[in-house]
């Protein structure tokens, strides 16, 4: 799958329990500087990769923790702490996209693409060049963009973001499903036509200008 060339290293599983969500709830300040420590690179990494500026990601996450320790009483307790705070983090994210003037694609996906087939070599020159691929990440649909970014740069599962979104697990699974046809339908034509143009003089495999 294409979207496995983003996975960033798994994290650790957060400490979770009835209690801690009481007192993350509550505002204990030992419980939310835990989660801050844990968190904050990850946050840092989901705004960088969805924005591609290292200046407003920085901007961001510190807006994604000011506003989650404003609004942590709307935490209602269920499912980890950690995962409401990437629903934070996206709606942040999406905030100051649609500020920018952000025009967004069409939420429904085409449904007849092809499952993405890229060549071994193919998988070697993008696994090189993410760039291409994060570029690519954010031509999607918004709602594919933030479970994108769950998975893949919050390390979330398919339930905690069903959770976070609203959604059953099944929609989760279809829309990084649907995400890999799309990032593959754009990311295809910068190998070239099939043929001698997919190779320069050297045999070597090229991403077209």
């Amino acid at each position: 799958m294409i979207l496995t060339l983003l996975s960033i290293e798994p994290a650790p599983p957060p400490a979770d329990s009835p209690t801690l969500r009481t007192r993350f709830r509550r505002g204990d300040r030992e419980v939310w500087d835990r989660l801050v420590r844990a968190e904050h690179g990850r946050i840092f990494n989901l705004h960088l990769r969805l924005i591609g500026d290292r200046e407003v990601a920085a901007d961001l996450t510190q807006d994604t923790f000011a506003e989650a320790w404003r609004s942590v009483g709307s935490y209602s307790g269920e499912g980890a702490p950690r995962a409401w705070l990437y629903g934070v983090a996206s709606n942040v994210n999406r905030s100051w996209l649609r500020k920018q003037g952000r025009r967004e694609p069409e939420d429904e996906m085409d449904d007849t693409l092809p499952d993405p087939e890229p060549t071994v070599e193919e998988i070697a020159l993008l696994r090189e060049r993410t760039d291409f691929v994060l570029s690519a990440l954010r031509e999607l649909p918004e709602s594919y963009r933030r479970t994108v970014a769950m998975r893949y740069f919050g390390g979330l599962t398919g339930p905690e973001i069903a959770q976070v979104e609203g959604v059953d697990p099944g929609t989760i699974r279809w829309r990084i499903h649907e995400a890999n046809k799309r990032l593959w339908a754009i990311l295809a034509p910068t190998f070239g036509e099939e043929g001698d143009d997919e190779a320069g003089q050297d045999g070597e495999l090229r991403i077209a200008p």
